[in-house]
């Protein structure tokens, strides 16, 4: 539901906590008496302006004004979400006396109703938070692992708790190993050769010990015939067996008939059956198509993205990242595997021998063709960068000049000369929704940005209505 607060929470995401400031001033929100979603709300902004604070007392000042905005939310409400916030923050603001004294608040109200917290998880992850607070640590741990016991697969709910304690632990001077084993696990993207030859039996059987041996609870790639296939059903193989709650996220470069007709059945009808028992299976499936590039540069753009959400799942969960991919005997890795092991990221390249001559997957683009990266302020200010990093550096540069100039960044099939129509269109359409001093991309630009190793935040804005339909939109910022 859109109420007031709303835009104020998608200008805190994009990374503007001072225009959300001034939003809540201009409606009369802020130190509110009565409202406590407006509290907690103003409490966050001023908790992420104490981050990018850096150190110092101006750091703890805000924390601690932090802190007491979620006090004060907690006297309206009652609840513990606020009030465990204020102790943690308060201990970040150098007040450990305060950060005890509302923690104990914190457990005395648990202990007063048994049916405090949204969830049995949090009821239980919260008692823990206060406990380490107070510094009872044997106790903390006890409870943190009655929480993950209670909802063992609310992956993101326990990488929020573990994000905490190490802060607590670390502002405490204590040892954070600890929390390792309560982390989420790994997420992993997968690739490899079409045509995998059908008697490369060792090729599956080392599949399978990596997938054992890496356990990871979520992997993202495409479908086609051959490693690709293979990969993904020694995922859902083990899923089965050993984590129901682990996900598999399908990224194809086309539509599903087009791709199942070019990727797949062309390499034998036997592989048709495989691509749907396992498309049927997956956690979602996401589709592009662009322009209707060639297939190599259709696949190079969906594995950046699938590649980029392998990284952000990761970096979300606060878990590990790695890839795994498939090559035929003497081929060197493609450009964006080549990338993710450029960047220092672990992958683990098993070889294999093709079946036939996968023409459609090896097909070159011409050389005009290519994906590039455009910057857009405007219809006389736009820019192509081969490097994705540097369009992104030029594009916040752009943003942060203080003329209100709205931007965007577009990874697209560009001419070095001049964007195509489409292509400008579409950028200028997402430069509609930025805001002054930020930066909006489309997913898949924001997931290459991510996989190419961006410093900095990439947030989620919402949905904006494009003429592909609608579309994620992201504001991209520096560290």
């Amino acid at each position: 539901m859109i109420t007031a607060h709303t835009p104020i929470l998608r200008l805190a995401r994009s990374g503007s906590p001072e225009r959300a400031w001034a939003l809540m001033a201009q409606l009369g929100l802020l130190d509110s008496a009565s409202d406590p979603k407006a509290l907690t709300l103003q409490a966050r902004l001023v908790k992420d302006l104490a981050k990018r604070a850096g150190t110092g007392a101006e750091q703890a000042r805000l924390f601690d004004q932090s802190a007491q905005l979620y006090a004060k939310a907690a006297g309206i409400t009652g609840a513990s979400y606020p009030l465990i916030n204020a102790a943690s923050l308060s201990l970040f603001a150098g007040k450990p006396l305060q950060a005890e004294r509302f923690a104990q608040d914190v457990l005395d109200l648990i202990a007063a109703d048994p049916a405090e917290g949204e969830t049995p998880y949090w009821r239980e992850a919260t008692q823990a938070e206060a406990l380490l607070l107070l510094g009872y640590e044997v106790e903390a741990r006890a409870a943190l692992r009655k929480a993950i016991a209670r909802q063992p697969h609310a992956w993101e709910d326990h990488a929020a708790t573990i994000g905490q304690f190490a802060l607590i632990l670390a502002e405490k001077g204590w040892d954070a190993g600890w929390l390792d084993p309560y982390r989420p696990p790994p997420s992993v993207h997968f690739s490899g050769i079409a045509g995998l030859a059908p008697d490369e039996r060792g090729v599956a059987e080392t599949i399978a010990q990596y997938i054992a041996s890496e356990r990871p609870g979520f992997a993202y790639g495409a479908l086609a015939a051959g490693a690709d296939l293979v990969l993904a059903e020694a995922f859902l193989a083990w899923r089965d067996r050993e984590c129901p709650a682990a996900e598999l996220h399908v990224v194809l470069p086309y539509p599903v008939d087009r791709f199942r007709q070019i990727s797949v059945a062309a390499f034998g009808d036997h592989w048709v059956t495989r691509f749907d028992a396992a498309l049927a299976q997956a956690t979602s499936t996401t589709t592009y198509g662009l322009d209707d590039p060639s297939l190599s540069l259709a696949v190079e753009y969906a594995d950046w993205i699938a590649m980029g959400r392998a990284v952000r799942n990761a970096q979300v969960l606060g878990s590990r990242v790695s890839a795994v991919t498939v090559v035929g005997e003497g081929e060197a890795l493609r450009q964006q595997l080549a990338s993710w092991r450029d960047g220092g990221r672990p992958l683990t390249i098993i070889e294999g021998v093709r079946s036939v001559a996968a023409r459609a997957s090896t097909a070159s683009a011409t050389p005009r063709e290519r994906w590039q990266t455009l910057v857009w302020a405007g219809e006389v200010a736009w820019s192509i960068h081969d490097d994705l990093l540097a369009a992104g550096a030029q594009a916040r540069a752009l943003a942060s000049r203080g003329d209100d100039r709205r931007v965007a960044i577009l990874l697209a099939l560009c001419n070095s000369d001049r964007p195509d129509p489409p292509s400008l269109r579409r950028a200028a359409a997402l430069a509609v929704v930025a805001t002054p001093g930020a930066v909006v991309s489309d997913e898949a630009t924001a997931m290459a940005l991510i996989q190419a190793g961006w410093i900095g935040t990439v947030e989620e804005l919402g949905e904006l209505p494009l003429p592909t339909g609608r579309e994620p939109i992201w504001s991209v910022l520096p560290a």
